[in-house]
C-alpha cells in the first residue's frame, strides 16, 4: 500500500509593529494585538478545514506573517498542539518567523518550549544604509546579536536577505552572505527586491517612489552581479543552492517549502493565508480574507473565511508542477514531460540553460537565473 501524500500547515499571523515600505503581505499594525482571540479563531478554522485533508499525512508547520514572534508563546503552543493532533510527528519541522528586534534569550526558550525548532530571521541586510533604504527598524548590531543568540539556542536557523535595494552593491551583498554564514545561519533565503505592481498583491510605497522617479534602484546587470556575489559567498561557506533563492548546509533545506516546490498540498489558516488541496490530477486553491476584521467575522460566525477559490484542472496542475520543480536543484523527472517538452529541453540544453541526465531535467545556474522564462517554455 502506498504511503499517504504529505501536506504542510501554514498559519499566518498578520500583526507587525510597523509595515515595511516594500511589503505586500497581509499585515496590519493595529493595536492592541488580540493574541488570545486570534488563537481561538485559528484553531477554529484549522478544525473546519482539516477534515478534507484526511488521508494525507501532516508533516510540517510554518508560522509566518506578519511577525508571529509577537504572538504570546502560550498561543503558539496551543497551535502546535492542535497541529500535533492532526498527526504532525514529534521532531517534525516547526518554523517561526521572527524579526531581529523581537529576539532575546527568554523568548527563544519560550518558543522552544512551545514546540518551535526552526527560526527564520528577517535580517534582510547587515548594512545600516541598506536597512535604512528598506525602511527596516533594526540595526546591524541587533541583527548580529539576534542571529548569534538564535544559533546558540537552535540548531536550525534561517536568515532572509534582500539584495538589489538602493545603496546595495555586490560588495554589500557579499558581506551580508558572509556574515549570515559566519554567525551561524544554516539556511539563507536571498531575494532580489521586487516592486513590480503586476507581481505584488498591493501597491507599496517603495514601488510608488520608483515609478515617480523619487527612488532609483540598481540596474538589472548590477542586481545580477549582487545575486552572483551572494551565491559565490554562500557556496564558499558550505551552503548549497538547492532552489532559485534558497541555500542550505547539508540536511537543513526547508522541509515545509519543499512541499510547495514538489507540488504537495498545504493547509493555510489565518487572515490572508493561502491553502491548496491536491486530489488526483486536479487541485483546489483558496485564499483567505486579508482584512483581519473580515476574517474574524467569518470564522467566528462558523463560516470558512475564503475570499477566493480556484479550481485547477490537470493541465494547470502539470504546468504548475513544471514551474515549481524547475525552481529546485533536483529538477523534474523526464518521465513527467511530454514529447514536445522533451524537444524543448534539448533546445534549452544546447543553449546552456538546462541539463538532462539520469532521468531528470534540471536548470543550470544560468537557467535558474532566468527561471520564469525558461519554465514557461516547457508549459503544455
Amino acid at each position: 500500500m502506498a504511503a499517504p501524500r504529505p501536506y504542510g500547515v501554514y498559519v499566518h499571523f498578520p500583526w507587525c509593529t510597523f509595515r515595511c515600505p516594500y511589503c505586500d503581505f497581509a499585515v496590519t499594525t493595529a493595536r492592541p494585538v488580540p493574541g488570545a482571540r486570534y488563537a481561538r479563531a485559528v484553531l477554529r478554522e484549522l478544525a473546519a478545514r482539516a477534515p478534507v485533508f484526511e488521508g494525507l499525512a501532516c508533516r510540517t508547520l510554518y508560522l509566518g506573517g506578519g511577525t508571529p514572534s509577537l504572538w504570546e508563546p502560550e498561543h503558539l503552543a496551543a497551535v502546535v498542539a492542535a497541529v500535533r493532533r492532526l498527526g504532525l510527528p514529534s521532531g517534525a519541522e516547526v518554523t517561526l518567523e521572527a524579526n531581529p528586534e523581537s529576539v532575546d534569550r527568554e523568548r527563544l526558550l519560550a518558543w522552544q518550549a512551545a514546540g518551535v525548532n526552526r527560526l527564520s530571521l528577517g535580517v534582510q541586510s547587515f548594512d545600516g544604509e541598506v536597512l535604512r533604504q528598506l525602511g527596516r527598524r533594526h540595526s546591524p548590531e541587533q541583527a548580529e546579536r539576534a542571529l548569534r543568540l538564535s544559533a546558540s539556542a537552535l540548531e536550525n536557523v534561517s536568515v532572509d536577505l534582500i539584495y538589489g535595494a538602493r545603496r546595495s552593491s555586490a560588495a554589500s551583498a557579499r558581506l551580508d552572505a558572509r556574515r549570515a554564514a559566519a554567525l551561524g545561519a544554516v539556511h539563507v533565503s536571498a531575494y532580489a527586491l521586487t516592486l513590480d505592481p503586476e507581481v505584488l498583491a498591493e501597491d507599496v510605497p517603495l514601488g510608488r517612489a520608483v515609478r515617480s522617479g523619487r527612488l532609483r534602484l540598481p540596474p538589472e546587470e548590477e542586481v545580477l552581479a549582487q545575486a552572483a556575489a551572494v551565491r559565490a559567498e554562500l557556496a564558499r561557506a558550505g551552503l548549497r543552492r538547492y532552489e532559485v533563492s534558497n541555500f542550505a548546509r547539508p540536511g537543513f533545506a526547508s522541509a515545509h517549502n519543499r512541499l510547495y516546490w514538489e507540488g504537495e498540498s498545504y493547509l493555510g489558516v489565518g487572515a490572508g493565508a493561502f491553502g491548496c488541496l491536491h486530489r488526483g490530477e486536479a487541485a483546489v486553491r483558496w485564499g483567505n480574507h486579508r482584512q483581519v476584521d473580515r476574517w474574524f467575522a467569518e470564522v467566528e460566525a462558523g463560516r470558512l473565511p475564503t475570499a477566493d477559490e480556484d479550481r485547477l484542472g490537470p493541465r494547470e496542475v502539470r504546468n504548475e508542477r513544471v514551474m515549481l520543480a524547475l525552481r529546485t536543484a533536483r529538477g523534474i523527472a523526464s518521465a513527467e514531460l511530454g514529447a514536445p517538452q522533451r524537444r524543448e529541453v534539448e533546445r534549452l540544453r544546447r543553449a546552456g540553460l538546462a541539463s538532462a541526465g539520469r532521468g531528470r531535467v534540471r536548470l543550470t545556474a544560468r537557467g535558474l537565473d532566468l527561471h520564469s522564462d525558461v519554465a514557461g517554455r516547457l508549459f503544455e
